[in-house]
Protein backbone atom coordinates (compact mmCIF):
# COMPACT_ATOMS: atom_id res chain seq x y z
CA UNK A 1 0.00 0.00 0.00
CA UNK A 2 0.96 3.36 -0.79
CA UNK A 3 0.91 6.43 1.75
CA UNK A 4 -2.13 8.49 1.25
CA UNK A 5 -1.13 12.05 0.43
CA UNK A 6 2.55 11.29 0.68
CA UNK A 7 4.65 13.22 -2.21
CA UNK A 8 6.48 11.02 -4.67
CA UNK A 9 9.74 12.53 -6.14
CA UNK A 10 11.96 11.23 -8.62
CA UNK A 11 15.62 11.85 -10.04
CA UNK A 12 14.84 11.74 -13.67
CA UNK A 13 17.63 11.48 -16.15
CA UNK A 14 16.65 11.90 -20.01
CA UNK A 15 19.07 10.23 -22.58
CA UNK A 16 19.52 11.69 -25.91
CA UNK A 17 18.04 10.31 -29.28
CA UNK A 18 16.15 13.10 -31.28
CA UNK A 19 12.82 12.20 -32.59
CA UNK A 20 13.18 9.27 -30.55
CA UNK A 21 12.84 11.30 -27.22
CA UNK A 22 8.91 12.13 -27.72
CA UNK A 23 9.00 9.25 -26.42
CA UNK A 24 10.03 10.01 -22.90
CA UNK A 25 7.88 13.04 -23.60
CA UNK A 26 5.00 11.06 -23.50
CA UNK A 27 6.05 8.84 -20.68
CA UNK A 28 6.93 12.11 -17.55
CA UNK A 29 3.72 13.26 -19.08
CA UNK A 30 1.81 10.39 -17.26
CA UNK A 31 4.13 10.66 -14.35
CA UNK A 32 3.18 14.33 -13.63
CA UNK A 33 -0.39 13.84 -13.83
CA UNK A 34 0.38 10.81 -11.12
CA UNK A 35 1.79 13.74 -9.05
CA UNK A 36 5.33 12.89 -9.35
CA UNK A 37 7.75 15.59 -9.09
CA UNK A 38 10.72 15.80 -10.44
CA UNK A 39 13.21 17.35 -7.92
CA UNK A 40 16.13 16.47 -9.71
CA UNK A 41 16.27 16.38 -13.79
CA UNK A 42 19.28 15.74 -16.05
CA UNK A 43 19.15 15.34 -20.10
CA UNK A 44 21.57 14.97 -23.33
CA UNK A 45 20.69 16.37 -26.19
CA UNK A 46 17.26 16.02 -27.26
CA UNK A 47 16.83 14.76 -23.97
CA UNK A 48 17.52 18.00 -22.39
CA UNK A 49 14.95 19.71 -24.88
CA UNK A 50 12.23 17.32 -23.05
CA UNK A 51 13.87 17.96 -19.26
CA UNK A 52 12.42 21.99 -20.15
CA UNK A 53 9.01 21.04 -21.83
CA UNK A 54 8.58 19.06 -18.60
CA UNK A 55 9.69 21.19 -16.29
CA UNK A 56 7.01 23.72 -17.90
CA UNK A 57 4.47 21.48 -17.88
CA UNK A 58 3.90 21.84 -22.05
CA UNK A 59 4.21 18.16 -23.38
CA UNK A 60 0.90 18.27 -25.04
CA UNK A 61 1.45 21.47 -26.34
CA UNK A 62 5.08 20.80 -27.73
CA UNK A 63 4.53 17.70 -29.35
CA UNK A 64 1.72 18.98 -31.18
CA UNK A 65 4.00 22.10 -32.20
CA UNK A 66 6.59 19.85 -33.16
CA UNK A 67 3.94 17.64 -35.35
CA UNK A 68 2.54 20.59 -36.97
CA UNK A 69 6.24 21.98 -38.61
CA UNK A 70 6.90 18.23 -39.44
CA UNK A 71 4.04 18.01 -41.22
CA UNK A 72 4.90 21.10 -43.18
CA UNK A 73 8.15 20.25 -43.92
CA UNK A 74 8.74 18.15 -47.06
CA UNK A 75 12.05 16.61 -46.88
CA UNK A 76 15.51 15.94 -44.31
CA UNK A 77 18.00 17.36 -46.87
CA UNK A 78 16.85 20.55 -49.18
CA UNK A 79 19.48 20.38 -52.10
CA UNK A 80 18.61 23.51 -53.86
CA UNK A 81 19.74 25.01 -51.09
CA UNK A 82 23.66 24.66 -52.20
CA UNK A 83 23.38 27.18 -54.60
CA UNK A 84 21.61 29.39 -52.70
CA UNK A 85 24.44 29.17 -49.72
CA UNK A 86 21.37 27.91 -47.10
CA UNK A 87 21.50 25.39 -44.96
CA UNK A 88 20.80 22.05 -45.98
CA UNK A 89 19.08 20.56 -43.20
CA UNK A 90 16.75 21.80 -42.10
CA UNK A 91 16.53 20.54 -38.45
CA UNK A 92 18.36 23.04 -36.38
CA UNK A 93 15.75 25.66 -36.97
CA UNK A 94 12.64 23.33 -36.71
CA UNK A 95 14.44 22.17 -33.21
CA UNK A 96 14.95 25.52 -31.82
CA UNK A 97 11.58 26.82 -32.93
CA UNK A 98 10.04 24.06 -31.09
CA UNK A 99 12.26 24.55 -28.09
CA UNK A 100 11.06 28.15 -27.88
CA UNK A 101 7.11 27.26 -28.12
CA UNK A 102 7.97 24.33 -24.97
CA UNK A 103 9.58 26.86 -23.12
CA UNK A 104 7.59 28.04 -20.14
CA UNK A 105 10.41 30.30 -18.24
CA UNK A 106 8.19 31.45 -15.04
CA UNK A 107 7.30 27.64 -14.47
CA UNK A 108 10.80 26.14 -14.83
CA UNK A 109 12.05 29.06 -12.56
CA UNK A 110 9.64 27.89 -9.78
CA UNK A 111 9.83 24.39 -10.05
CA UNK A 112 12.39 24.68 -7.41
CA UNK A 113 13.97 21.29 -9.48
CA UNK A 114 18.09 20.56 -9.86
CA UNK A 115 18.80 20.71 -14.06
CA UNK A 116 21.89 19.05 -15.21
CA UNK A 117 22.51 19.12 -18.80
CA UNK A 118 25.30 17.18 -20.38
CA UNK A 119 27.52 18.74 -23.06
CA UNK A 120 31.28 18.07 -24.80
CA UNK A 121 33.23 21.84 -24.35
CA UNK A 122 35.29 21.93 -27.37
CA UNK A 123 38.76 23.72 -28.53
CA UNK A 124 38.61 27.63 -27.60
CA UNK A 125 38.68 29.81 -30.46
CA UNK A 126 41.48 31.68 -29.12
CA UNK A 127 43.29 28.66 -30.43
CA UNK A 128 42.42 29.13 -33.75
CA UNK A 129 39.63 26.76 -35.05
CA UNK A 130 39.51 27.45 -39.16
CA UNK A 131 37.06 25.25 -41.02
CA UNK A 132 39.76 22.99 -42.25
CA UNK A 133 40.23 22.08 -38.10
CA UNK A 134 36.91 21.97 -37.38
CA UNK A 135 35.68 20.01 -40.43
CA UNK A 136 38.64 18.11 -39.03
CA UNK A 137 37.58 18.06 -35.62
CA UNK A 138 34.11 16.46 -36.18
CA UNK A 139 34.92 13.76 -38.61
CA UNK A 140 37.53 12.78 -36.53
CA UNK A 141 35.03 12.47 -33.24
CA UNK A 142 32.33 10.82 -35.16
CA UNK A 143 34.44 7.95 -36.56
CA UNK A 144 35.79 7.46 -33.13
CA UNK A 145 31.90 7.86 -31.90
CA UNK A 146 30.69 4.88 -34.22
CA UNK A 147 34.05 2.30 -33.80
CA UNK A 148 33.23 3.07 -29.96
CA UNK A 149 29.99 2.29 -30.67
CA UNK A 150 30.13 -0.94 -32.63
CA UNK A 151 32.54 -2.24 -30.23
CA UNK A 152 30.11 -1.42 -26.82
CA UNK A 153 27.47 -3.48 -29.04
CA UNK A 154 30.21 -6.63 -28.87
CA UNK A 155 30.46 -5.76 -25.10
CA UNK A 156 34.42 -4.86 -25.50
CA UNK A 157 35.73 -1.65 -23.62
CA UNK A 158 36.58 1.34 -26.06
CA UNK A 159 38.38 4.65 -25.58
CA UNK A 160 38.70 6.17 -28.86
CA UNK A 161 36.07 9.29 -27.58
CA UNK A 162 38.53 9.44 -24.44
CA UNK A 163 41.59 9.79 -26.65
CA UNK A 164 40.31 12.32 -29.14
CA UNK A 165 38.96 14.61 -26.02
CA UNK A 166 42.33 14.75 -24.80
CA UNK A 167 43.82 15.04 -28.68
CA UNK A 168 41.49 18.15 -29.23
CA UNK A 169 41.54 19.55 -25.66
CA UNK A 170 38.12 18.75 -25.52
CA UNK A 171 36.13 17.95 -22.05
CA UNK A 172 33.10 17.25 -20.35
CA UNK A 173 30.97 19.97 -19.04
CA UNK A 174 27.33 20.14 -16.74
CA UNK A 175 25.27 22.85 -17.29
CA UNK A 176 22.73 23.24 -14.21
CA UNK A 177 20.26 25.56 -13.54
CA UNK A 178 22.21 28.75 -12.06
CA UNK A 179 23.40 28.43 -16.19
CA UNK A 180 19.78 29.53 -16.63
CA UNK A 181 19.84 33.22 -16.60
CA UNK A 182 17.22 34.04 -19.26
CA UNK A 183 14.94 32.18 -21.87
CA UNK A 184 18.02 32.71 -24.46
CA UNK A 185 20.54 30.93 -22.27
CA UNK A 186 18.50 28.06 -21.67
CA UNK A 187 17.57 27.42 -25.30
CA UNK A 188 21.27 28.02 -25.86
CA UNK A 189 22.65 25.69 -23.76
CA UNK A 190 20.31 22.94 -24.88
CA UNK A 191 21.49 23.37 -28.37
CA UNK A 192 24.94 22.91 -27.13
CA UNK A 193 24.10 19.98 -25.64
CA UNK A 194 22.45 18.80 -29.33
CA UNK A 195 25.42 19.78 -31.61
CA UNK A 196 25.56 17.01 -34.12
CA UNK A 197 27.32 18.76 -37.46
CA UNK A 198 26.14 19.22 -40.00
CA UNK A 199 22.42 18.52 -39.01
CA UNK A 200 22.81 20.97 -36.35
CA UNK A 201 25.88 23.26 -36.47
CA UNK A 202 28.50 23.40 -34.12
CA UNK A 203 27.50 25.67 -31.28
CA UNK A 204 29.47 28.64 -29.72
CA UNK A 205 29.16 30.48 -26.70
CA UNK A 206 31.86 33.10 -25.67
CA UNK A 207 35.23 31.63 -26.82
CA UNK A 208 34.78 28.13 -26.53
CA UNK A 209 32.34 25.54 -28.77
CA UNK A 210 30.53 22.74 -28.11
CA UNK A 211 29.56 19.11 -29.06
CA UNK A 212 26.42 16.46 -28.42
CA UNK A 213 27.01 15.51 -24.83
CA UNK A 214 25.89 12.11 -25.97
CA UNK A 215 29.23 11.81 -27.13
CA UNK A 216 31.00 10.80 -23.85
CA UNK A 217 27.37 9.99 -21.68
CA UNK A 218 24.06 9.80 -23.23
CA UNK A 219 22.05 9.04 -19.73
CA UNK A 220 23.57 11.71 -16.91
CA UNK A 221 22.66 9.56 -13.50
CA UNK A 222 25.94 10.37 -11.90
CA UNK A 223 25.00 13.87 -10.71
CA UNK A 224 22.08 13.03 -8.50
CA UNK A 225 21.76 12.96 -4.96
CA UNK A 226 23.08 9.41 -3.52
CA UNK A 227 19.94 8.76 -1.74
CA UNK A 228 17.60 10.13 -4.34
CA UNK A 229 15.27 7.85 -6.58
CA UNK A 230 16.47 7.49 -9.45
CA UNK A 231 14.68 6.65 -12.85
CA UNK A 232 16.45 6.70 -16.50
CA UNK A 233 14.82 6.77 -19.82
CA UNK A 234 17.13 4.96 -22.57
CA UNK A 235 16.53 4.15 -25.89
CA UNK A 236 19.68 1.66 -26.67
CA UNK A 237 21.36 -1.06 -24.77
CA UNK A 238 24.96 0.80 -25.38
CA UNK A 239 23.99 3.67 -23.82
CA UNK A 240 24.69 2.39 -20.15
CA UNK A 241 27.15 -0.23 -21.00
CA UNK A 242 30.48 0.94 -18.74
CA UNK A 243 28.39 2.51 -16.32
CA UNK A 244 28.92 1.57 -12.48
CA UNK A 245 26.77 -0.96 -11.74
CA UNK A 246 26.03 -0.20 -8.31
CA UNK A 247 24.37 3.09 -9.51
CA UNK A 248 22.68 1.10 -12.05
CA UNK A 249 21.09 -1.32 -9.66
CA UNK A 250 19.87 1.51 -7.70
CA UNK A 251 18.15 3.53 -11.14
CA UNK A 252 14.64 2.62 -12.43
CA UNK A 253 16.01 1.48 -15.90
CA UNK A 254 13.12 2.18 -18.69
CA UNK A 255 13.42 1.39 -21.79
CA UNK A 256 10.33 1.42 -25.12
CA UNK A 257 8.40 -2.13 -25.08
CA UNK A 258 8.59 -1.91 -28.60
CA UNK A 259 10.41 -0.55 -31.24
CA UNK A 260 10.34 3.18 -31.50
CA UNK A 261 8.32 4.43 -35.18
CA UNK A 262 10.70 6.65 -36.25
CA UNK A 263 14.43 7.68 -36.71
CA UNK A 264 15.90 10.03 -34.82
CA UNK A 265 16.21 12.64 -37.41
CA UNK A 266 13.51 12.04 -39.09
CA UNK A 267 11.54 15.24 -39.41
CA UNK A 268 9.32 14.53 -42.01
CA UNK A 269 6.85 12.03 -40.00
CA UNK A 270 4.50 13.90 -38.16
CA UNK A 271 2.71 10.00 -37.59
CA UNK A 272 5.68 8.61 -36.39
CA UNK A 273 6.16 11.35 -33.95
CA UNK A 274 2.57 11.23 -31.96
CA UNK A 275 2.87 7.65 -32.16
CA UNK A 276 5.87 7.54 -30.42
CA UNK A 277 4.94 9.95 -27.92
CA UNK A 278 1.42 8.06 -27.66
CA UNK A 279 4.10 4.48 -26.92
CA UNK A 280 5.77 6.76 -23.90
CA UNK A 281 2.14 7.58 -22.03
CA UNK A 282 0.95 3.55 -22.53
CA UNK A 283 4.20 2.21 -21.12
CA UNK A 284 3.80 4.45 -18.29
CA UNK A 285 0.60 3.38 -16.99
CA UNK A 286 1.55 -0.03 -18.17
CA UNK A 287 4.76 0.20 -15.41
CA UNK A 288 2.83 2.77 -13.22
CA UNK A 289 2.55 0.52 -9.97
CA UNK A 290 6.54 -0.41 -10.61
CA UNK A 291 7.59 3.02 -11.07
CA UNK A 292 5.15 3.84 -7.64
CA UNK A 293 7.02 1.49 -6.27
CA UNK A 294 10.12 2.36 -6.45
CA UNK A 295 9.63 5.93 -5.61
CA UNK A 296 7.80 4.86 -2.26
CA UNK A 297 8.46 1.46 -1.38
CA UNK A 298 6.25 -0.51 1.02
CA UNK A 299 6.92 0.49 4.39
CA UNK A 300 6.89 -1.79 7.95
CA UNK A 301 6.79 0.22 10.91
CA UNK A 302 8.34 3.05 8.98
CA UNK A 303 10.81 1.34 7.37
CA UNK A 304 11.07 1.00 3.40
CA UNK A 305 10.84 -2.56 2.45
CA UNK A 306 12.83 -3.35 -1.25
CA UNK A 307 10.73 -2.91 -4.28
CA UNK A 308 9.16 -6.07 -5.76
CA UNK A 309 8.81 -4.98 -8.60
CA UNK A 310 12.12 -4.42 -9.66
CA UNK A 311 13.60 -3.74 -13.03
CA UNK A 312 11.17 -3.56 -16.12
CA UNK A 313 11.16 -6.41 -18.14
CA UNK A 314 11.83 -6.63 -22.13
Amino acid sequence: MFAVGRKLEASLALAGGGCKAFYALGFCREMREWGVRFSEISGVSAGAAMALCILSGTEDESVEYFEAIVARNPSNFRLTNIWRRERTFPHEEMYRRTIRAGMRWDKMKASGSKIFIHAVKALPKTQGLSKFRMARLISETARAFVLDDRDKTEGIPSNRIKAILQKWNMEDVTFTEKHFIDPNMVEQIIMNSSSIPPIVDFQSVGNEYYLDGGLTNNLLIEKFSPKSRKIGIYYEPNTIFGKNSSLLEETLLIRPSEPIPITSFDYTNPKGIRDTYNLGRTDANYWKQRILSHLDPPRFFGFRLPSIFGRPSK
